[in-house]
């Protein structure tokens, strides 16, 4: 097990890295889903509803996934992976719609950055460690 300075050593290398990818997919998921509901429900009276509904289903599979990465699940960056790439589709989607291009570069960059903040070098040694963590705990 980690002891305490092993553990702020742990927290000081790898704690940033991991907020990066967390916050990068959350300004995506809000960005995204308010320009594409605003850009395509516009007119329709129960937006605000889907606006919320589909950043909130979103928003809890990317908790969701970043709970099982602290836990040393393997598999866990595949429950968060999708959060990124449905962003990118949703602001793919808004091209050709009349979007601000800059607005829409924005859009498209925010998950793009977070999945190249999950292929870094960095974030893959922190899931390494947090997976060798958990086979620790496991076998005693």
């Amino acid at each position: 097990m980690l002891g305490f300075s092993d553990f702020r050593a742990f927290m000081a290398r790898y704690f940033p890295i991991f907020m990066l990818g967390y916050f990068l997919c959350v300004l995506a998921i809000a960005v995204s889903t308010v320009l594409w509901v605003s850009t395509f429900w516009r007119r329709n009276p129960d937006s605000p509803f889907y606006m919320m509904a589909c950043a909130a289903v979103l928003s809890l599979l990317l908790t969701f996934g970043h709970y099982l990465m602290v836990r040393g699940v393997s598999w866990s960056l595949w429950a968060t992976l999708p959060v990124p790439g449905v962003a990118l589709l949703m602001g793919l989607s808004l091209i050709g719609a009349g979007s601000n291009m800059l607005v829409l570069g924005f859009v498209l960059g925010l998950p793009l950055l977070a999945l190249l903040t999950f292929n870094s070098t960095r974030h893959r040694e922190m899931r390494q460690r947090l997976v060798a963590l958990r086979q620790a705990r496991q076998q005693g």
